[in-house]
């Protein structure tokens, strides 16, 4: 069932990174000292947002999953408001948008290596103009721009005390340059980085394209560092694209 996601933490007030003993005291301060609870005086509608907010939030299992989902949502919208302002200025023009639109991403936020107007993956000259579907003519790899983090979510995923992300969940790395691609194990996911273990170093300032179940992207390596048999590798995300385009689903939070 697809569904519009609404954001649980503004309904919480507590930050993204808050901890369950932060959240339950929010909750408990909502609901009892601020009189929310309809028992109280409180509003029933307002009091079910509360609830079911709390439900998803103080459930690890479900709280990771409402976060990748919150997270892949805000990535579409941005996608799509680029498609909107696209077409707006098209037809304030007086033509019809085409698929070479004059929305491109700032080139200077493609390259891993400061170079303008150039495939941040294989180095290829970019087309003319570039849409959020447009990929690398010689290399594939998509070319829209990830949305800087805004009110939810500076690095969503990281600022915990452990990670969250199911040990199942794996995806592919392939370093530019090199023939071999990596498994990798996923840890975290945010709006503009990701950061997984892998069984094999990656160099610092190393571009490479990572793919998994939901989405597509390019990504330059920030740190990488040994953590037992793992390493522990965080990247900067440079471009995205989704495999998918459907609403985001949701299912099993209540």
């Amino acid at each position: 069932m697809t569904k519009n996601l609404p954001n649980y933490y503004i309904i919480l007030r507590v930050q993204p990174n808050a901890s369950q003993k932060a959240i339950k005291a929010s909750f408990r301060k909502l609901m009892v000292t601020m009189k929310m609870h309809p028992d109280l005086g409180g509003d029933h509608e307002i009091a079910a947002q509360i609830n079911e907010a709390y439900a998803v939030l103080s459930n690890e299992v479900k709280r990771s999953k409402y976060d990748r989902m919150y997270l892949l949502q805000r990535l579409r919208a941005t996608q799509t408001a680029a498609r909107q302002k696209d077409h707006r200025a098209a037809s304030n023009a007086g033509a019809r948008p085409s698929a070479g639109s004059a929305w491109r991403p700032n080139p200077s936020s493609n390259s891993a290596n400061g170079e303008t107007g150039l495939c941040p993956f294989c180095k290829a000259a970019l087309p003319q103009s570039i849409r959020p579907e447009t990929r690398c003519a010689r290399c594939r790899s998509p070319l829209f721009t990830p949305p800087q983090p805004g009110l939810f979510g500076r690095e969503l995923f990281g600022r915990r005390a452990t990670p969250r992300t199911q040990k199942s969940h794996f995806a592919t790395v392939h370093p530019a340059g090199q023939a071999q691609r990596i498994t990798v194990k996923m840890r975290d996911l945010s709006l503009n980085g990701i950061s997984f273990y892998s069984e094999i170093a990656i160099d610092v300032e190393q571009t490479f394209k990572f793919r998994d179940a939901t989405l597509e992207a390019v990504a330059l390596v920030v740190s990488c560092r040994k953590r037992g048999q793992w390493y522990s590798v965080h990247a900067k995300l440079l471009t995205v694209a989704f495999h998918h385009k459907a609403g985001v689903s949701l299912s099993g939070t209540h």
